[in-house]
């Protein structure tokens, strides 16, 4: 029996089905940063905190799915695991925007790997907004990756004299 009740609250926090969330969380958009530079400087310096500081999530995706950097356009993958139990899983669409000095991020496509406690499969789905779902933290973590991309461009790639 306690089993049972616990695998029911697991799922009533790891699941995002329409039964228990009326909304979704679907982008997270930084502020406009500014940054010195032309929208291929801002860009290129974007592509080296991109590879550094994001990860794809798995070896058969690469982490940069399309670039322009004349256009100061990065699109990537952006995966991030958090917490200790449980351990939790998030992903999204990395897109990098730059202008003439400034910048900003807007990530899409946001998902949580959940495993249904029911049927034990495995599943990415979307992040509702919903009592108990802690799409908040979710929120956070996905905002604390594109604050430090943009630190990263911002202050450049520290490089040591060697």
């Amino acid at each position: 029996m306690a089993k049972t009740w616990i695998a029911v609250g697991l799922l009533a926090i790891g699941t995002s089905t329409p039964a228990y969330a009326a909304e979704y969380l679907t982008s997270v958009t930084s502020e406009v940063f500014q940054a010195q530079g032309s929208p291929r400087e801002i860009a290129a310096r974007a592509n080296t905190c991109i590879a550094v500081h994001l990860s794809s999530g798995s070896a058969d995706d690469p982490l940069i799915i399309s670039t322009d950097l004349d256009g100061g356009m990065i699109v990537a993958r952006n995966s991030i695991e958090y917490g200790s139990l449980p351990r939790w899983k998030i992903r999204s669409r990395f897109t990098f925007e730059a202008r003439e000095g400034r910048f900003r991020i807007e990530q899409t496509s946001l998902e949580r790997f959940n495993t249904n406690m029911l049927t034990g499969e495995d599943a990415w789905g979307r992040i509702g907004k919903w009592s108990g779902s802690r799409w908040k933290e979710v929120q956070r973590k996905f905002e604390e990756s594109a604050n430090t991309v943009a630190q990263c461009v911002i202050n450049g790639s520290a490089r040591e004299d060697w």
